[in-house]
């Protein structure tokens, strides 16, 4: 059968087409957010609140999952999301390998200036300050520090908790100077127990020593998990 030159065409826009509509509709891979999906847009204030199966529409497939926390992978940049009652409730974005946190969709005007390093500093005064540990920690995972956020009432009091993991660097200078400070004034014991967790005088000198550190992870929601005293 011969086809003239319009037939043609008129079968290989065609086959053009549904192409186009299998690739529109086609699943992202195993593990990874559709190709569409930006940083921005899972990592974002819009989704704090919506149902789980909406979230996972845009993230696409966890890649591992630890009880109530989900781990999403998009454009290389880790992100989790807490999951309560079938609905996020908080997010959290490592930072490492370029992957920076947008907070305006969050937190608007208090957000830090975005493209820049997020530390302590740009948060202002009055952050809690905690860390999994500081003294004997052993080498089973990696302390961190942490500084906690709230927004003004008036602005919904959301809270931002900034981790700074203690491996070298500014951080862990931060955290040999908050330690000693605490050995001297309170005792080995009461830094050992992480007593410091549980109460907030130490905190206006661990601000000082933080304020410039550079922040691994940013975790943004409503009633975020402290860290304790043992």
């Amino acid at each position: 059968m011969k086809f003239t030159a319009a037939t043609l065409a008129l079968l290989s826009a065609s086959a053009t087409y549904v192409g186009a509509v299998h690739a529109s509709t086609a699943q992202p891979a195993a593990g990874g957010a559709p190709a569409s999906a930006t940083v921005n847009d899972v990592f974002n204030g819009s989704m704090l609140g919506v149902d789980q199966r909406y979230f996972e529409s845009v993230a696409g497939i966890a890649r591992e999952s630890f009880g109530k926390d989900h781990v999403f992978v998009v454009k290389n940049c880790r992100i989790t999301a807490t999951i309560d009652n079938g609905k996020v409730s908080a997010l959290s974005l490592v930072t490492a390998n370029g992957c920076d946190a947008d907070l305006r969709s969050f937190i608007g005007e208090d957000a830090p200036t975005p493209g820049q390093p997020i530390t302590p500093r740009a948060f202002g005064s009055g952050m809690r300050y905690t860390a999994s540990c500081l003294a004997g920690c052993g080498n089973a995972v990696d302390p961190a520090a942490y500084a906690l956020w709230q927004a003004p009432r008036s602005s919904g009091g959301m809270e931002v908790l900034l981790e700074m993991l203690l491996v070298g660097g500014k951080a862990s200078s931060a955290a040999h100077g908050w330690r000693e400070h605490m050995n001297k004034s309170a005792g080995e014991d009461y830094v050992l127990q992480t007593k410091f967790n549980c109460e907030t005088r130490f905190d206006t000198y661990a601000a000082k020593l933080f304020a410039d550190v550079p922040v691994t992870a940013v975790t943004i929601g409503y009633g975020l998990p402290q860290q304790k005293c043992r």
